[in-house]
């Protein structure tokens, strides 16, 4: 059995042109097989990278990773359990599950 490297979510916030930079050398550069993608410390975070991640999760994939998004650590606030449900629902990628 071969080892595999991932990628976690970046925890750090980040402006959306860099996380964008980060990604698309990770996709063109990095020998992991997959890299785990989403907003998983603060909510009022999301909205800055929201636009780009189809973008960022296409040219992961065109880089041969497999892409799977992250919830929040802490889903307290109802737009937060709102959000979980909606990424829970959607059928096109894995979804990590988190809690602190």
């Amino acid at each position: 059995m071969a080892a595999e490297l991932t990628i976690g979510p970046i925890a750090y916030h980040w402006p959306a042109d860099r996380k964008r930079d980060f990604y698309a050398r990770i996709a063109d550069e990095a020998p992991v097989g997959t890299v785990y993608l989403g907003e998983v410390i603060c909510s009022k975070r999301a909205p800055f990278f929201e636009t780009e991640m189809p973008d960022v999760i296409d040219r992961l994939q065109r880089g041969g990773k497999r892409v799977v998004l992250s919830t929040l650590a802490e889903v307290i606030l109802p737009r937060e359990r709102q959000a979980t449900v909606q990424l829970c629902a959607q059928e096109d990628f894995e979804v990590e599950i988190n809690n602190v």
